[in-house]
């Protein structure tokens, strides 16, 4: 009986440090299993995070690279230089679309290597316009360039052909004024003198019924031949020309002015004696007499004499 119930005891000790033992034993694979998916955790997170670190920094590298191109790029467009309206136009489109993507870049917080190759893509296509630009840019100078040159030689060369015209005018000029003074008909033999009815001269006023002026026409080869007209104007003592009528004019140095007498000649470049009267149709006053000689616009001869 006794042994029956110490077996009993026994056997249930047993059971009861069976069951102690497998509920440590649970514990401990618990324990085991969380500790397991802990570590799991960590390292997983941890492994996720130096991912996302790495992405991070490979993002802020590319960024600054996307950046550094673009600002680069920038200020190439911005060294382009030309007159050109239409172009300037379109290098500020291009200016602007550079500075969208770069706000673009500088807001991004991640991007995976499709993005980056995306952006590389587009630079390089801004690049390639550049380029195509500056080709444009240049032949447009060098065009220019040849044209300024040429107009550089055409205005030098219509200053060389100015100058010489110019040269050839004063020389003309000269010239023109040479033969002008050349070819005026000079006189000699110059007598002005105050005749009676008789064709006496006199010297007293009361007794003059004309004023005879005589003198030759010189030769002179270079003058224009043929029928001319030739003019005497007689200023009395008080400067006044003595004239016939208002209507007695001819032209002296492009003004018309009153003459006294005319008479009509044919001068064939020979020597041509002549006398020109004026008679009489108004007092004369006492007191010296000027006459002067016109033919051709150019006055040619003067003399003088005084009446009592």
């Amino acid at each position: 009986m006794e042994s029956n119930i110490n077996q009993n005891y026994q056997d249930n000790n047993f059971k009861k440090n069976k069951s102690i033992h497998i509920y440590y034993i649970s514990i401990i694979v618990l324990l085991l299993l969380l500790l397991s998916f802990v570590t799991y955790k960590y390292f997983t997170v941890k492994k996720q995070k130096v991912y996302v670190e790495v992405k991070l920094k490979d993002t802020n590298n590319n960024k600054e690279k996307l950046t550094k191109d673009l600002q680069n790029l920038l200020l190439q467009y911005e060294s382009l230089k030309t007159n050109n309206k239409q172009i300037n136009s379109e290098l500020e489109g291009e200016k602007e679309k550079i500075k969208k993507l770069l706000s673009e870049i500088r807001n991004i917080k991640y991007a995976n290597s499709l993005e980056i190759k995306k952006y590389e893509a587009e630079i390089e296509t801004m690049r390639n316009i550049m380029r195509s630009y500056i080709v444009q840019i240049d032949s447009l100078n060098t065009r220019n360039k040849i044209l300024i040159d040429e107009n550089v030689k055409v205005k030098t060369d219509i200053k060389k052909e100015k100058n010489i015209n110019e040269d050839l005018t004063v020389k003309n000029n000269d010239l023109t004024k040479q033969v002008d003074i050349a070819s005026v008909i000079k006189t000699i033999n110059i007598a002005a003198s105050p005749i009676n009815e008789k064709g006496k001269v006199v010297s007293k006023a009361k007794k003059t019924e004309k004023i005879q002026v005589c003198f030759t026409l010189t030769e002179n080869t270079i003058a224009k031949r043929g029928r001319r007209y030739v003019y005497i104007r007689i200023a009395r003592p008080d400067e006044y020309v003595i004239n016939d009528s208002e209507n007695n004019l001819f032209n002296f140095e492009g003004k018309d002015i009153v003459y006294t007498e005319k008479r009509e000649i044919d001068y064939q470049g020979k020597n041509v004696d002549l006398c020109i009267y004026w008679a009489k149709t108004q007092d004369l006053p006492v007191g010296i007499y000027n006459v002067d000689i016109f033919t051709d616009g150019k006055q040619i001869g003067t003399a003088s004499f005084s009446l009592k």
